[in-house]
């Protein structure tokens, strides 16, 4: 039987598909705003914007940067970067993008059977950095809210994973001592590490195959299913 009371797990590409759901609502909103005009294709636009993207987040997590700052940096550099800087566009690009996101009914393989498991047997937690705004609507839309106690999302307090304060929070929400509780996500550097900086076990789920990882996490796994064996 699990020693463990308490889960906390990450949202975005842990359980929800945030990357399926994010390139719907970009090719939609891409053609709603005609941005063929600036772009050879759909393609060409994400190769410039994911990269900017991914460098943007590392800034956002380290707290060197706010909310407000990556939303207008991320969605003006692809105009920008072909030579049609916009910024009332991007902004646009923005508010559609990011409204529709969390309409997208898309889960990873095995996250309602593993809920069912899980649900009866340990209080869960959601632990994210992503918007408060955007996170209880994807809850709602794919039905994962009814598994959940609560969600802790790095908006409260404005400190991100893996800083060490945000995962202290969550054992204050929680009311669980440390040593019952795990987390559970897909991102090396912000929900293993990050849990392993304060001493908190951790479930890596690899999908993506990562490699040379800084230190073995307490568990890995490659699909969510997988979890059951551990819990």
């Amino acid at each position: 039987m699990s020693r463990y009371t308490t889960l906390f797990i990450d949202l975005d590409d842990t359980l929800f598909d945030f990357r399926q759901a994010s390139r719907m609502s970009f090719h939609e909103t891409y053609d709603l705003l005609g941005y063929e005009r600036f772009f050879e294709s759909f393609e060409h636009f994400l190769q410039i914007y994911e990269p900017r993207n991914r460098e943007l987040w590392v800034l956002y997590g380290k707290g060197e940067i706010d909310k407000a700052t990556l939303n207008r940096l991320r969605y003006s550099y692809p105009l920008e970067a072909v030579g049609h800087p916009d910024e009332e566009l991007a902004a646009r690009f923005c508010t559609e993008a990011l409204s529709r996101i969390p309409h997208k009914n898309v889960l990873i393989p095995g996250a309602i059977e593993l809920m069912e498991y899980l649900h009866p047997r340990y209080e869960m937690f959601i632990l994210s950095n992503g918007f408060q705004e955007l996170q209880s609507q994807k809850m709602a839309t794919t039905g994962l809210s009814k598994y959940f106690k609560r969600l802790i999302l790095s908006d409260e307090i404005g400190i991100n994973k893996p800083n060490p304060e945000l995962f202290h929070y969550a054992l204050q929400v929680s009311g669980a001592r440390k040593e019952s509780c795990i987390m559970i996500g897909d991102m090396f550097e912000t929900d293993i590490v990050g849990a392993a900086n304060i001493g908190l076990d951790q479930i890596f789920v690899n999908i993506a195959g990562a490699k040379g990882l800084t230190f073995e996490p307490t568990y890995e796994v490659n699909n969510l299913l997988q979890i059951k064996d551990i819990l």
